[in-house]
């Protein structure tokens, strides 16, 4: 397989280079992609969205999801060494946080969750994450927050193509290519990768016992943590004029790894292997009319999800879906806007162990939501959600914002908002129909989130930047856990949590000489509390499991002439990972360096070459509990651009 992919690779680099005899790159007009920070926040004054900068996507490019979001954002993530990742924002549940492309929430069905590892960047253009809950852009199962990915519709005249390769440290190596072709009226995007791991890191386990001579450490090798993925992401766009187009996006991904084991398996059982491999297939198109004041869209998608453990092929875990929505805009003035839309699923789940009395099962929702400004200084926003469930009852799930420009100076602008809103989470699959386990009567999740918030924007000759201030509650009733049940678990509504916290991110940009530099802080204080448990815990009242009370990162990264310098760290306090008051993980920092310089050929060609240095401290941690993490490692990187 790999010498397959790198056959294309090379080809598609000699094709490009044979191209750019034939073809001429025009001037290229962007406009809006599928989903973007200004249409998330026209429908939800006060909440707090932040789009990733595009040269740190530049940096994270070779990277995952996971990798990204850790060192950029203040938000605690719970992984292994590559293969499993998931997210806790502001103190919820993976489950709580939806993962978003086009029309489609890619959270598993079965499992409730997303694997923030198996997100690959190269695939991207746009990375925006909401903090707290989100009633619109995304369905249920975001009561914690929501992540968008967007690819850009640039509307290619001509040809352009792009080529990577990677290489890093335990055997990473990383192929892709972008292909653009286009007349400006319509753009083909082609996008495909392949990743590889062998993952054998040295590490120190502490699990070894030599008794007699005091020895309880040592010198060990990751066995059996192999990861190999490979996606291809299509689109097919169409434009009928400026703000009349129709695109189309199909993403085939297909994920496989060994199951990393614990680092006391991985010491006395080294031969010891398990697999699991997603295959899935995302579809989703969508048709946007934005020439009038009255504004329209429709879309329709289909996603298949398998999942396979361990080559067991009788074992099915399969999901399919097909989606549909419609929405309306109506632009009463410049100040004032009414959306209205709908958007309807049916799911037809095919797992081994669930009753076969689940044929399908089918959601609708209903939205409305309403923009407007008064004496352009004060913004309001209210939105209407109701869903519908088979067989379910989910709630009423309204929002209310406000943004308010409270001082606007030559040099200096302050913004003060709020954010109230609902949410709620439909038990997964699993949680409904596993057997034996699984409780159909199970309430939905609910959650309620209160947002307070502040920016201040300054900006001079050579200096500007932002510092933002965020104060938040959020309370989640109808908590679902799994309780052991003597002879097999179940699903039950056990708890109430409440998060509550401060978050501060910064960034200031500045020019010394010709030096110019971007740098940011970034910090979380979160504290999520069990306040309700029917479990007999002794954690009540305490931190949750995996939720570091403080984290936050810093980073910088400079330019002067081809050359660009980039460093970041990110620090994680400690961490409980059970309901007792043993196993907890200390705190720790990673520091992480990046250089790149570019080369331009000649008009149409140009050259990125990056080296990377992740872990540059050998900081000894672990982000799960027994499981070990990789040392210092890193990363080489060519990156060839063609027109």
């Amino acid at each position: 397989m790999r010498r397959f992919i790198l056959t294309v690779f090379l080809i598609c680099i000699g094709f490009g280079v044979f191209s750019q005899t034939s073809y001429s790159l025009s001037d290229t007009i962007l406009i809006q992609e599928i989903v973007t920070v200004g249409e998330l926040k026209k429908y939800q004054s006060g909440a707090k969205i932040e789009k990733i900068p595009a040269k740190w996507m530049e940096v994270a490019n070779d990277g995952t999801l996971e990798q990204l979001l850790s060192r950029m954002l203040p938000i605690p993530l719970k992984s292994n060494a590559g293969s499993l990742s998931t997210i806790r924002l502001r103190g919820s549940s993976p489950d709580h946080t939806s993962i978003n492309f086009g029309g489609i929430n890619f959270n598993s069905l079965t499992l409730g969750q997303a694997n923030a590892s198996n997100v690959p960047l190269y695939l991207f253009d746009d990375v925006s994450v909401q903090f707290g809950s989100s009633n619109t852009g995304s369905e249920s199962s975001s009561i914690g927050g929501a992540v968008f990915l967007g690819v850009q519709n640039n509307w290619t005249d001509g040809f352009k193509a792009e080529a990577r390769i990677s290489q890093g440290s335990f055997g990473e190596q990383l192929y892709g290519t972008k292909l653009f072709l286009g007349n400006g009226k319509f753009e083909s995007v082609t996008r495909a990768y392949y990743y590889y791991k062998t993952n054998n890191f040295g590490f120190t386990n502490p699990y070894h016992r030599d008794f007699e001579n005091q020895v309880f450490e040592i010198e060990d090798t990751q066995h059996n943590a192999n990861i190999e993925n490979y996606g291809l992401l299509q689109e097919l766009n169409y434009r009928f004029a400026d703000r009349n187009f129709l695109t189309v996006k199909l993403w085939l991904e297909n994920d496989w790894h060994y199951i990393q084991q614990n680092m006391q398996t991985n010491l006395f059982q080294p031969e010891y292997k398990e697999t699991y491999e997603d295959k899935n297939l995302r579809i989703w198109a969508d048709y946007k009319n934005s020439e009038h004041k009255l504004k329209y869209k429709f879309g329709a998608g289909y996603v298949y999800d398998n999942s396979l453990y361990d080559e067991t092929q009788t074992d099915t875990i399969q999901t399919q879906r097909i989606i549909g929505e419609a929405s309306a805009e109506y632009e009463f003035s410049k100040k004032s806007w009414l959306k209205l839309g709908t958007t309807a699923t049916r799911i037809y789940p095919t797992v081994y162990a669930y009753s076969s009395e689940l044929e399908h099962e089918d959601r609708i929702d209903f939205v409305a939501a309403f923009h407007q400004q008064f004496f352009n200084k004060l913004t309001a926003t209210l939105n209407l959600r109701k869903g519908f469930v088979t067989r379910f009852e989910v709630p009423f799930t309204p929002a209310f914002g406000l943004d308010y420009l409270a001082l606007s100076k030559e040099k200096y602008v302050l913004n003060v908002s709020g954010n109230v809103a609902k949410s709620y989470r439909v038990p997964t699959f699993n949680d409904r129909f596993w057997e034996p386990g699984g409780n159909p009567d199970l309430q939905p999740e609910k959650g309620m989130n209160y947002e307070l918030g502040s920016k201040l924007s300054f900006c001079d000759d050579d200096f500007s930047g932002n510092i933002k201030l965020n104060v938040f509650y959020m309370n989640v009733d109808n908590w679902i856990l799994w309780k052991n049940g003597g002879s097999y678990w179940y699903a039950e509504n056990v708890q109430q949590v409440e998060s509550k916290g401060i978050e501060l991110m910064t960034d200031w940009t500045y020019k010394i000489g010709k030096l110019k530099t971007t740098s940011g802080l970034n910090y979380s204080f979160t504290s999520a509390q069990r306040v309700e448990s029917t479990n007999n815990t002794n954690a009540l009242n305490r931190q949750l499991e995996y939720v570091p009370l403080r984290s936050g990162n810093i980073f910088t990264s400079s330019s002067v002439g081809k050359w660009n310098f980039s460093i970041d760290g990110n620090f994680t306090a400690k961490q409980f990972t059970n309901e007792e008051e043993d196993d907890i993980l200390p705190a720790y920092f990673l520091l992480n360096l990046n250089v790149a310089y570019k080369i331009k050929i000649n008009y149409s060609n140009h050259l990125r070459v990056s080296g990377a240095l992740n872990n540059l401290l050998y900081t000894d941690y672990q982000s799960s509990f027994g499981y070990a993490m990789p040392g210092v490692s890193y990363r080489l990187s060519v990156t060839y651009n063609f027109n």
